[in-house]
């Protein structure tokens, strides 16, 4: 029987056939490599907006619970809260167990090797006298909430009686104002999440004027007392 030859490939071919092998092999590794990197930056992006919802919500409900604690002064009744553009700081129910009672909770720029950040400082028990000189309790912490912040701006609402005239303000003293803001609002410029790179917050305030002066003795400051409740609850006379 007669032997048929079969030709092999030669040297060139299989130069050329291991060139176009090692071709679509980078450029399968590259896009899988893509994809991957892809995935751990929709991974990390999705992680961020957790991140910054949950701490935008914190806020929202630290704002909403500010609380107006009575001082006597030598102005007479006033409540604590300082407030302007920069940072805030009140007394709230506290979020800590072992504590209890209410907490002076401030919120504040802080800058660290060229990147800014929105940070909260709480600190209890909270005594009046610690807050009259701005003194902080011993038991204290603080924590980073939104990270890489270019600017943040607090504002506060102000309703003026008789007319009910509103008016936002970028300064507040508790001690001077005798009550709490209405609305307290945060601004800020930041890539945080998915969220919208300039947005705002407006937290209404449950409880605006100190107990202890809607309770005091004598007809004359009950009334006007009284007159102020319903006044800022948006009542008459």
């Amino acid at each position: 029987m007669k032997r048929l030859d079969t030709p092999g490939f030669t040297l060139l071919e299989l130069l050329i056939s291991l060139t176009i092998m090692s071709g679509i092999i980078l450029v399968v590794n590259a896009a899988f490599t893509l994809g991957l990197d892809a995935a751990d930056r929709g991974e990390v992006r999705g992680i961020e907006n957790q991140r910054a919802r949950a701490a935008l919500a914190q806020i929202s409900r630290q704002l909403k619970s500010a609380y107006p604690l009575a001082l006597q002064t030598e102005k007479g009744i006033a409540v604590y809260f300082t407030g302007d553009a920069e940072g805030v700081s009140f007394v709230a129910s506290t979020g800590r167990p072992e504590v209890g009672g209410l907490e002076k909770v401030t919120y504040f720029l802080r800058e660290h090797e060229g990147r800014r950040g929105l940070w909260m400082r709480t600190s209890a028990p909270t005594l009046p006298t610690d807050l009259l000189n701005e003194r902080e309790g011993p038991l204290r912490q603080e924590i980073e909430v939104l990270p890489d912040v270019e600017s943040v701006t607090w504002e506060y609402l102000r309703i003026t009686p008789p007319l009910n005239k509103e008016e936002w303000v970028k300064k507040w003293s508790g001690l001077d104002e005798q009550q709490l803001p209405v609305v307290i609002r945060l601004s800020w410029r930041a890539s945080l999440g998915q969220l919208p790179y300039e947005w705002y917050i407006e937290a209404p305030v449950a409880v605006r004027i100190p107990q202890s002066e809607l309770a005091s003795s004598g007809q004359v400051g009950s009334r006007a007392a009284r007159r102020r409740a319903r006044r800022a609850a948006g009542g008459g006379e």
